[in-house]
């Protein structure tokens, strides 16, 4: 892996005219890697953007750059040569802005994931499955280019996105390798007291009160308490006025309860319901109930979409998923 790590970086190094992407409904690993890597693209002296499929969540605003687009006209996507795609298991996932699908844009492809059912779409591939998050690996490849800098900025989005897909270190994925990483990151002054402030400690009040009704009022539980899922209602989601593209982290609260072993939020969409899952025991795999329902992810975090326009129906199909994998030891 180290070869091509070293690859990409050379890569890099010799090319230009950069468009970034990453997946739908990004979250901090997605947003940290894909705006510190354009930081420091630019930084050393390439031509990067960087392409979201809309608006930045409210507690990410700090930290980011606001040189980002939703939106390429069909001059602009001319102008790129490459597409590095971050943190992105499928061409199917990835996002490209509000109109766009990355087929569309017609530009070889650079993928840069650690999820481990990466389908390897890219026409160079480099999938760390080990690695804590996609900013991990965008550390190990710029740490390959001794002349390159990382500004303090840069640091800060790198730290971020492996805060958050570590849960603040408290994940399973946390590594020797990725605490090196961020002891180094802070050596590069980046901003870790502000980063825990925005992410942990800055709900707003309305927010803390939803989450509040939607664990005492809507948590259902099976498999002897060892099975917990939320079935989020839109009036509760309009009521507090909830953007939910700020609701990240919503489901850990569900993962903190004694006794489950695996837990759910389900949001109705308008093919179906979107389903987050995580568990706290490597035993129980969500990423195999995921890929299951043609979905994906690690395995003690995962996400699928069950296609129905019945709530009683999605969590029949996710409980019967869930069953089997409680019973299998």
């Amino acid at each position: 892996m180290q070869n091509i790590t070293i690859e990409v970086a050379n890569f890099l190094v010799q090319n230009d005219n950069f468009l970034i992407v990453t997946h739908e409904r990004p979250d901090g690993d997605a947003l940290g890697s894909s705006f510190a890597l354009l930081n420091i693209l630019k930084e050393n002296g390439k031509n990067a953007a960087l392409l979201l499929p809309e608006e930045l969540p409210e507690n990410y605003l700090d930290f980011v750059p606001c040189d980002y687009r939703t939106y390429l006209d069909q001059y602009e996507r001319t102008t790129f040569s490459w597409c590095l795609a971050l943190d992105n298991t499928d061409l199917e996932r990835a996002a490209v802005g509000m109109r766009s699908h990355l087929a569309d844009l017609k530009l070889p492809i650079v993928n840069i994931d650690h999820h481990p059912d990466n389908r390897c779409f890219g026409k160079i591939n480099l999938i760390i499955p080990e690695a804590a998050a996609t900013a991990e690996i965008v550390f190990r490849i710029v740490r390959e280019i001794p002349s390159w800098k990382i500004s303090p900025k840069s640091a800060t989005l790198l730290l971020l996105g492996i805060i958050m897909d570590t849960g603040g270190f408290r994940f399973d994925n946390t590594s020797a390798e990725v605490l090196n990483i961020a002891a180094e990151l802070l050596r590069l002054k980046a901003d870790h007291h502000g980063i825990v402030r925005n992410m942990f400690f800055s709900k707003h009040l309305p927010y803390v009160q939803f989450e509040a009704e939607l664990i005492t009022r809507h948590l259902k539980v099976n498999q002897s308490g060892r099975f917990g899922w939320i079935c989020i209602p839109e009036a509760l989601i309009e009521r507090y006025g909830i953007d939910m593209k700020n609701s990240e982290g919503l489901i850990e609260g569900l993962r903190s309860i004694s006794g489950m072993d695996i837990v759910a939020l389900l949001q109705r969409r308008e093919d179906g319901f979107k389903i987050s899952l995580r568990s706290k025991d490597a035993r129980y795999s969500v990423g195999k109930i995921a890929r299951q329902l043609n979905g994906g992810g690690h395995e003690l975090a995962a996400g699928c979409m069950i296609k129905t326009d019945k709530e009683e129906v999605a969590e029949n199909i996710l409980l019967a998923h869930v069953e089997r994998i409680l019973n299998e030891i």
